[in-house]
């Protein structure tokens, strides 16, 4: 249905018949964005790392609603494997539509996280942060070449404006990067790509299960909605920005933390 201004009425965030690729996707925020793309009518490739059992899990689970998955591993960190990376993803559905980097580097809860600050320093730019600047290139390249498609990436809400201790300073570095990349990606593949980023808060994932007494009030001290988010929350933005529902925005960094502003 077409009303006069010549704009299609279709159901909100609908991505019936459309193709996803989320890194990251065995757990945590990209579990859910999977899912939700999924719920929305997507097809969509699952990334993982070394977690091949708990992606194909979520397989499963996206099957078992009706919808359309794949599992695709690859180490993001690896040097040089970019353009091998995106021909895999590429020739899963024969072509995608949607593409969405959440993969990144877990230095809290991870063996990573016993590495000194120099090696996690690198360790972010290559999985965060190279990864993502060079496969929203490659994904843009060829969704122009096809006249569409969308781009999101995953930043961070305390990047631009601070947080004390060496992960808020190895997390600003890296996140603040994509947040800005994806600003420029934006401009320079529009208008046939739309590129956004998400910038979560207080999201409870694996750290914030287990987070101390301490950290569970300061979330809530500096969270004006009192709670923690959960990896939904974020997912739904996800399925809004990647979806026609969005079709004007673009080059924009979403804070999903509940009217956190400090």
């Amino acid at each position: 249905m077409t009303d006069p201004s010549g704009i299609t009425d279709t159901a909100f965030g609908d991505l019936t018949g459309q193709t996803a690729l989320v890194t990251g996707a065995s757990s945590g925020i990209g579990r859910a964005i999977a899912m939700e793309l999924a719920r929305a009518g997507a097809s969509v490739v699952v990334h993982c790392k070394t977690s091949w059992q708990s992606a194909e899990d979520i397989r499963d689970s996206i099957s078992a609603i009706g919808g359309t998955a794949t599992v695709l591993q690859a180490d993001l960190g690896q040097p040089d494997h970019d353009h091998e990376f995106m021909e895999r993803a590429w020739s899963c559905f024969a072509g995608l539509d949607l593409w969405v980097n959440n993969a990144g580097v877990d230095l809290l809860t991870g063996a990573d996280a016993a590495l000194d600050y120099a090696d996690k320093l690198e360790l972010l730019y290559r999985v965060d942060v190279r990864s993502t600047l060079l496969l929203s290139r490659l994904a843009a390249t060829r969704m122009r070449a096809a006249g569409h498609g969308s781009i999101l990436n995953i930043g961070w809400d305390q990047a631009d404006r601070g947080m004390a201790g060496d992960s808020g300073e190895l997390f600003a570095a890296a996140k603040n990067a994509i947040m800005g990349a994806t600003r420029s990606l934006a401009l320079s593949f529009a208008p046939q790509v739309r590129i956004n980023c998400i910038a979560p808060g207080w999201i409870r994932t694996a750290w914030g299960e287990q987070a101390s007494d301490h950290w569970q009030q300061r979330v809530l001290d500096e969270t004006p909605l009192r709670r923690w988010g959960s990896p939904q929350d974020v997912a739904r933005m996800a399925r809004f920005l990647l979806s026609p529902s969005a079709d004007y925005i673009t080059g924009q960094v979403i804070r999903v933390n509940g009217g956190a502003e400090r």
